[in-house]
């Protein structure tokens, strides 16, 4: 794949993204105050979309200072040496992750388990297959995995006192 797609398509990924959470922000403008809390629905999702769009100007800045001559993917995605097959692999893994996350929210709403745990299936799966699932990763994933979905559980069943699906 040639540099100046890789950089269309990062710069026009980046704008998609930010319309998005634009129009999430707009629509978070007219949510009610809180009943229970003081801060009410909004915050997090406004909050969310404000960082995903500081992000995209950081994707879409490193986008154009990206020389257009530089020769494919430069091992920035830490694949290095595997240019000649990135895009295959690259739409692989998405097609993948995809599938994962679409069974992670099936298995959510069918209450297959507890937030805690599938949450953290899904992230061993999901990271080991986009990481290749090397043996020497896989305890950082594990670890990972399970700080991320029992600590989310925790945060938002005793902090944020949200009630999450999942046997109960």
């Amino acid at each position: 794949m040639s540099p100046s797609v890789d950089r269309r398509t990062d710069i026009g990924v980046a704008l998609g993204l930010i319309v998005i959470c634009a129009a999430i922000i707009i629509e978070t403008l007219d949510l009610p105050p809180g009943t229970f809390e003081p801060l009410g629905s909004a915050p997090v999702p406004r909050t969310t979309a404000t960082i995903i769009i500081l992000l995209c100007g950081l994707v879409i800045a490193r986008a154009a200072r990206r020389p257009a001559s530089a020769g494919g993917n430069t091992g920035e995605s830490g694949n290095a040496g595997e240019e000649g097959d990135e895009p295959a692999n690259g739409y692989g893994h998405a097609l993948v992750t995809v599938l994962l996350t679409l069974a992670y929210a099936a298995a959510i709403h069918m209450r297959l388990s507890t937030f805690a745990v599938l949450t953290t299936l899904y992230l061993v799966a999901t990271i080991g297959w986009l990481t290749g699932f090397r043996p020497r990763l896989l305890p950082a994933i594990a670890v990972t995995a399970l700080v991320v979905g029992f600590g989310c559980q925790y945060i938002f069943t005793r902090i944020f006192v949200v009630d999450l699906p999942g046997l109960q």
